[in-house]
């Protein structure tokens, strides 16, 4: 398929009203599991309060937004949760030679893990879900037979540092929404949405990126899943790779990401993030007899709902869209023009005789026209007397034979 150039994209602009709509709807919810989360006296909010909340709200929200990232450019990333156990891993494992090294190893490894994803997704173009899903199965190969990781030899992350890993995770995602909102952006995204798998679009850089990008969010929250869980007895908290993938697919979707690329919202991701993981806590407060998990597989299937909503909102009715693409065409002036043109095809013929020298009201017949009604030609009625023959013949020949009266 010939790549589409960049600006000749003619779909018609994603309508954002749904979207304000929705993450309106989902901040309101959001503020009543929070409410209600504070009024329980037993469960996980209750024994950490709002630090726990944020070090478990945290890598969620990156993996929800990395999840989006991916969604966005048309490459679904199923490889964030064990993107992010090899991060905490490898974090964990070296935390003996110091923080900052630790932090190069953990990201290290994610950003190579990230690759070697967006190298096989986008130039070899397979599909986001095959690829990552290779990729997902091999570090969990590797993950079970390469068993625990050395003692962790770092403190956990202070408080100060939980607030500003939150308020980053945060940040990158409502840029990262407002950047996706502006119509050259999706726009240029658009090919990748309307070509099918396999085939070329010409946005393999956006795809390299997106998904490069989408392996190191995951990473970071890997890397903040380990340090803010306290150790036992020298113990690594490592993340669960299926739980957080079936999380951050579930928030990313929920908060109004497309599952088929290129539309969504700014702040979905970041209330559906915090709404799920509010809805699993309050179960486990209440002592619901069904475990929290389930609520983030329930997310997934609501956010195939909010999909088949955001895709319907945006459909463009056919007569509207014609319309539009056709407003201040030549074409349909000259369509819609109620004049007969064709009439005055004899008026131009008329022209053309006068401009070669010929008589246009005169033909071989003796037939002339006027306003399209022939009528036979008439006898000259001064032929016979020939009053008008120094007028039809030669006005200069009598005014050179007077010209002698002026000397």
């Amino acid at each position: 398929m010939k790549a589409v150039p960049a600006g000749d994209d003619e779909s018609p602009a994603d309508r954002m009203a749904v979207h304000v709509v929705w993450e309106i709807g989902l901040l309101l919810l959001c503020c009543g599991v929070l409410f209600a989360l504070t009024r329980s006296s037993a469960g996980p909010f209750a024994d950490g309060s709002w630090s726990g909340f944020a070090d478990a709200l945290a890598p969620v929200l990156m993996l929800a937004c990395a999840m989006a990232v991916s969604l966005r450019v048309g490459a679904v990333n199923l490889a964030v949760g064990p993107i992010a156990l090899l991060a905490a891993w490898m974090f964990v494992d070296a935390s003996s030679s110091g923080s900052a090294m630790a932090l190069a190893v953990g990201l290290g490894a994610a950003a190579f893990t990230g690759i070697v994803l967006a190298t096989v997704t986008a130039w070899l173009r397979a599909p986001g879900w095959a690829a990552s899903g290779a990729v997902g199965g091999a570090i969990g190969l590797w993950a079970g037979g390469a068993g625990d990781p050395g003692a962790f030899s770092l403190a956990a992350l202070p408080g100060t540092g939980v607030l500003a890993a939150l308020a980053g995770a945060a940040g990158i995602s409502l840029f990262l929404g407002l950047v996706g909102a502006f119509a050259g952006i999706r726009s240029r995204l658009a090919p990748i949405r309307d070509t099918p798998a396999g085939e070329r679009h010409g946005r393999g850089g956006l795809v390299f990126l997106g998904v490069l990008l989408s392996s190191a969010l995951a990473g970071a929250a890997g890397v903040v899943a380990a340090w803010t869980s306290v150790p036992d007895a020298g113990a690594a908290g490592l993340p669960d790779p299926i739980l957080l993938t079936v999380l951050a697919l579930g928030a990313a979707l929920l908060g109004g990401t497309s599952l088929m690329g290129r539309r969504g919202g700014v702040c979905g991701t970041v209330f559906a993030a915090t709404l799920v993981l509010g809805l699993m806590w309050l179960a486990e407060a209440r002592g619901w007899s069904f475990d929290p998990s389930w609520i983030a597989l329930s997310a997934i299937v609501a956010g195939f709902l909010v999909t088949r909503l955001v895709e319907a909102m945006n459909q463009v009715d056919e007569v509207e869209a014609a319309s539009t693409s056709r407003a201040g065409s030549v074409d349909d002036l000259r369509d819609e023009d109620p004049r007969d043109t064709g009439s005055y095809e004899r008026y131009d013929d008329d022209l053309a005789d006068l401009g070669s020298g010929g008589d246009p009201w005169t033909n071989t017949g003796g037939i002339r026209t006027t306003g399209g009604i022939p009528k036979q030609q008439p006898a000259d009625p001064f032929g016979a007397s020939g009053a008008f023959d120094d007028l039809r013949d030669g006005y200069g020949t009598r005014f050179d034979t007077d010209r002698r009266y002026n000397r």
